[in-house]
């Protein structure tokens, strides 16, 4: 992983932080399930950063989809293009594939990985250039 002596090495962490927010939230509901195979797998650990702050970006995000200006389109869950300079700002392939496999497990937690939530890996695999067949332990 990243030399924790980077200075890029905090900031991937909180983009790796904000996409499992995203995730987690990709269907519009933030379900007990996936809050326990969070902590049941150590997430946050993995990701280096506190559960606190994974939560934290969960809330963030609601804010930012609240304080949207109202639209005649629906409102839309993600920012497409923020969503991209977010996957681009994670250089660490390390760090890419823990976040793909989080992302991964968090979908399936509640039984079913919705069209949103397909998308969203999808987007991330594609980008990253990561093979599903690489996420197997």
């Amino acid at each position: 992983m990243t030399d924790p002596t980077d200075p890029n090495y905090a900031a991937q962490r909180a983009v790796a932080t904000e996409l499992v927010a995203l995730i987690l939230l990709a269907d519009g509901v933030l379900a007990s399930r996936e809050l326990e195979a969070l902590d049941r797998l150590g997430i946050p650990q993995l990701l280096g950063v506190e559960r606190d702050a994974l939560i934290q970006a969960v809330i963030d995000h609601c804010r930012r989809l609240l304080q949207r200006p109202e639209r005649v389109d629906p409102v839309r869950m993600l920012d497409i293009e923020r969503f991209e300079m977010m996957l681009d700002r994670i250089t660490d392939p390390a760090l890419r594939e823990t976040v793909c496999r989080a992302m991964l497990v968090l979908a399936k937690a509640d039984g079913v990985i919705c069209q949103p939530e397909q998308t969203l890996l999808r987007d991330v695999l594609t980008r990253w250039g990561i093979a599903l067949e690489q996420l197997r332990d």
